[in-house]
């Protein structure tokens, strides 16, 4: 075996449910070194976290005046924080790049897949390339944690707006494969249970709160992040 199929198999022992045949078409594949997921209509996509184009670069990058650093309490001194809806990764990376220690759970066996291949490129090409990565749902992975992170992130699936503009290709293919989240309020609530500070909320803009009232409110132009304290204000 060479070396890039030795990877490939690992990962096939490591995740069995992630290679398993699925009805709709959808397929984990390897080429060039990389992992891909397929769909015989939309295409295929493979994720890289040190790509300087796609889902994980950003042109101006505000460090503590981010609004999403100030939702998750950089300006309070806040480290540790936990993505429990982790998905294709571009919020995880970005709060990495704000100077936040992160790490996170993705329930879907598939899309950690891709998750997990594109952090094994990203540390091989940088050693320091930090990211924790944890296959689950969040509500079974935080309590086995060493410690309670400072933040908890949400960013529930987004509700399905049926524009005559499809989104990007990948997102296509994640809504395809996780669909919505119904447990979001379920997951709030635990999440709240277990922060050690704060949870934060990603919302559309005009979407309502996901539930009951945050705290503060950080808007941007397209999406604002809810936050709830858990120490009053």
């Amino acid at each position: 075996m060479t070396e890039n199929s030795d990877v490939f198999q690992k990962m096939k022992n490591e995740i069995p449910e992630a290679f398993d045949p699925r009805e709709d078409g959808l397929e984990l594949q390897w080429k060039e070194g990389a992992l891909f997921l397929k769909d015989a209509v939309i295409g295929e996509f493979s994720l890289d976290f040190l790509s300087t184009q796609g889902l994980y670069q950003r042109k101006v990058l505000k460090g503590k005046s981010e609004i999403l650093a100030k939702a998750l309490g950089s300006q309070k001194g806040l480290k540790a924080v936990f993505d429990a809806t982790v998905g294709l990764g571009q919020d995880a990376l970005f709060i990495r790049q704000l100077g936040f220690q992160v790490s996170g759970a993705e329930r879907s066996p598939h899309v950690y897949a891709l998750l997990a291949d594109a952090l094994r490129r990203a540390k091989a090409a940088r050693p320091d390339f930090e990211l924790g990565l944890y296959l689950g749902d969040a509500q079974n992975v935080l309590p086995k944690l060493s410690s309670r992170p400072e933040a908890i992130y949400l960013d529930p699936m987004f509700p399905d707006k049926k524009k005559s503009a499809l989104p990007r290709k990948e997102m296509q293919i994640f809504r395809k494969l996780v669909g919505d989240d119904p447990d979001s309020e379920k997951l709030f609530e635990f999440a709240m249970d277990t922060a050690f500070d704060r949870v934060v909320v990603k919302r559309p803009i005009k979407a309502p709160f996901l539930t009951g009232l945050p705290t503060h409110s950080f808007a941007g132009q397209t999406v604002r992040y809810d936050f709830y304290s858990r120490r009053g204000g």
